[in-house]
């Protein structure tokens, strides 16, 4: 119950991170998109999608008259046309049909009164047929631009308003020919209405608007602001945010100049060629609104635009639109009633939420490469969803800023969750070693959690065994809070020793310790490192007994078993409950050597394979060939006696040496001089049991002598 409690609460602080990431996320991105740092990667992505839509059907109540580079070959012309072929033009559209003319061309000074004209290279004659023949057809529209102030820092600002010259200023027959760039100079936009001149002349509306008024018969258009809707006739004009409407682009550049409602400015113009009884019987303009404008590439009359490269994706030819198209495009989204719906700002900051949620959820959920693959698919959904609203249902939903959301959602909460996991990983490394290993060693793990392989890693390493002797009979005699002051007293300070030599506490069982060196950080002086600790547990268990003995509580001796080999180290156990614990045969026999000691009366068994190892650095005396519990081969194995550098004293290493002398003959059967030697070796050391044990063996084998295959192996009977 408490561990689903400790989970339950883990569980939910880590959720109130994610819904702070969520948040932090959110309130983020918004920022940056109040500074319109997402406005060009969502302008490229609105281009996208009109490149996958490709072409559209065109409204064919707008025929266009291109000044284009055949116009200036067959009429000889460097620049436009002189202003008496403008008027004929006009004569001809009219007598051809026509149901409105509109240039897109602007007449900004006479021609034919100053001789400045000259400096600008266009023919000194007939302003006033122009001006006639514009007064006599009054659906002739005449272009002028306006001064503008845009909201939003990123667009365009253009200079003082350009207002044609007297001569050609009527009532209602003005339209301005602005064209609104966004941050990046494409053409996407625009206003139809601008309010900086008095209605009441008619010059407010755009040159697209004033054409569809004409083909509709509207006399009036307006603008709420409020609502962001632009009304012309019975058309309800859907606005963004800044009163602008978004242009649906029917066609590309390419595509209109190749369409049948295009034709060159001079086949107009030469009656010879076409005679008004042919347009007349072509029906080219009858009843079409015409709008003239400039067509080749040294007019600059060009500008960028969803399609100028073209309407296949992945072209990368250049196809800027000529701005009389650009306004043919314009005046097609509003008489096909092809409206392409903008978002709110506040359905922006509704998608950046849902987006947001979402991808937190999934990294919630799905922590690290797997979030990351779900919120990569939750962006292709998205921008599938958005693209299939762009072209079904001409819906414009923001693609940059959600996705952007998620991708930095899943970013952080990756970093967090990885950050989490560290803490994590660090918070398990501390509290399963701190309490067992020196605080150089946790220190190591944490900074190189790798270098622990949690689930089993086999490695040579020591393991030491100690038991205390005689434990249960001191145990009988104690109450149970003077056992546990009296065995925690016993194990801090062989615990201390342990840690004082890089050991690991592996467990206790009551009395019992068993440490491992080795690990979890590898050590080339790890058998070096189990014999030292053996030999000062001693030591410094000897001045603990005496401390105990004048205290009137019981002495302490304690017996250790030393193997060194391969085993398997790691984090046994299931997924919730583990112990960093080793295994393995040799782990074992390091149990079974601390129970051998009994045999013999010693206190610091190990094995040959540990000898080997510290032989340089360790005095140590060969005990025995033992066979132990659960083995079928004999184990030589040695009794630690001191560090080389500190010694034995000089009785010591007497009854050492004829100690060897009598294990030499015990081998070859010698049992007479075997217990003369062994007898010598207590003559110096009394006390010595493997020498008593030795004697008793002798004995034993004179009255009962072994086979003749003896391969002199001693087999343990106990544990």
């Amino acid at each position: 119950m408490a561990e689903e409690k400790s989970d339950s609460k883990k569980r939910m602080k880590t959720l109130g991170i994610y819904a702070l990431i969520c948040i932090g996320v959110i309130f983020v991105v918004l920022l940056i998109d109040k500074y319109e740092f997402f406005d060009n990667p969502e302008h490229a992505s609105q281009d996208v999608r009109f490149r996958i839509r490709g072409v559209e059907p065109h409204s064919d109540e707008i025929a266009i008259v291109g000044i284009d580079p055949q116009t200036l070959d067959m009429l000889m012309l460097v620049d436009m046309p002189p202003r008496d072929y403008q008027a004929q033009l006009i004569e001809n559209l009219y007598k051809a049909g026509a149901k409105a003319v509109l240039f897109d061309i602007l007449f900004l000074v006479y021609t034919g009164e100053t001789d400045d004209i000259v400096s600008l290279g266009i023919p000194s004659y007939n302003d006033s047929l122009l001006a006639a023949m514009v007064a006599k057809y009054p659906n002739t529209v005449i272009a002028r631009k306006i001064k503008v102030e845009m909201r939003k820092a990123t667009q365009q600002t253009v200079g003082e308003a350009t207002t044609p010259p007297e001569l050609f200023r009527f009532p209602n027959q003005m339209a301005y020919v602005n064209m609104y760039y966004d941050s990046d100079f494409f053409i996407r936009r625009v206003k139809l209405l601008n309010d900086d001149m008095p209605p009441e002349l008619g010059w407010n509306y755009s040159y697209a608007l004033k054409a569809v008024m004409y083909a509709i018969g509207a006399d009036t258009a307006w603008v709420d602001t409020e609502k962001h809707i632009a009304y012309v006739g019975d058309r309800e004009i859907p606005l963004d945010d800044d009163n602008f409407m978004i242009i649906n682009y029917a066609m590309d550049e390419e595509t209109y100049q190749k369409s049948a409602g295009y034709i060159s400015y001079e086949q107009v113009l030469d009656d010879s060629e076409w005679g008004l009884g042919i347009l007349m019987e072509k029906e080219r303009f009858k009843d079409k609104v015409v709008m003239i404008g400039a067509a080749w590439p040294e007019s600059h009359d060009d500008f960028p635009t969803p399609f100028s490269k073209g309407t296949k994706l992945f072209s990368k030819d250049e196809y800027p639109m000529y701005g009389v198209h650009v306004h043919k495009n314009i005046a097609t989204t509003i008489l096909t009633e092809r409206f392409i719906r903008p978002t709110r700002h506040w359905q922006l900051v509704l998608l950046i939420i849902i987006m947001s949620i979402i991808a937190t959820a999934i990294n919630y959920r799905f922590r690290g490469f797997l979030g990351m693959i779900f919120c990569a698919m939750l962006i292709g959904v998205y921008s599938f969803i958005a693209v299939y609203l762009f072209i079904a249902q001409r819906r414009l939903i923001p693609m940059i800023a959600p996705a952007f959301a998620t991708v930095i959602i899943n970013y952080i909460s990756a970093v967090t969750y990885n950050f989490l996991a560290e803490r994590r990983q660090k918070a398990m490394i501390r509290g399963a070693f701190a309490q067992y290993v020196p605080p150089a060693v946790v220190s190591e793990l944490i900074q190189n959690p790798d270098m622990l392989t949690l689930g089993g890693e086999e490695r040579v390493m020591s393991v030491i065994f100690s038991d205390v002797a005689g434990f249960t009979t001191i145990s009988e005699g104690l109450t149970p809070p003077q056992l546990v002051e009296l065995l925690n007293e016993y194990l801090t300070a062989m615990t201390d020793i342990v840690l004082q030599y890089d050991g690991i506490i592996d467990k206790y069982e009551g009395d019992a310790i068993m440490a491992e060196f080795g690990a979890p950080l590898p050590d080339d002086e790890h058998a070096l490192k189990a014999c030292l600790t053996a030999i000062d547990m001693q030591i410094r268990l000897a001045e603990l007994r005496e401390k105990l003995l004048a205290e009137g509580r019981p002495g302490l001796r304690a017996r250790v078993g030393i193997n060194s080999g391969s085993m398997v180290i790691g984090n046994m156990g299931s997924s919730r409950i583990f112990d960093y614990t080793v295994m393995g045969d040799n782990v074992n026999l390091s149990s079974r050597l601390e129970g051998a000691n009994k045999v013999y009366g010693t206190y610091i068994m190990c094995s040959e394979a540990t000898r080997k190892m510290v032989e340089d650095a360790i005095l140590s005396r060969e005990l025995d060939l033992i066979r132990v519990k659960g083995k079928t081969e004999g184990v030589l194995v040695h009794e630690i006696l001191a560090r080389k550098d500190d010694g034995l004293s000089d009785a010591r290493k007497k009854t050492i040496e004829l100690y060897h002398l009598g294990l030499a003959a015990y081998k070859e059967r010698r049992w007479d001089d075997g217990i003369a030697q062994f007898n010598e070796a207590l003559s110096h050391d009394p006390e010595d049991s493997p020498s008593k044990v030795y004697i008793e063996r002798c004995q034993e084998f004179k009255i009962n002598p072994p086979p003749d295959d003896w391969d002199g192996i001693f087999t343990m009977r106990t544990k």
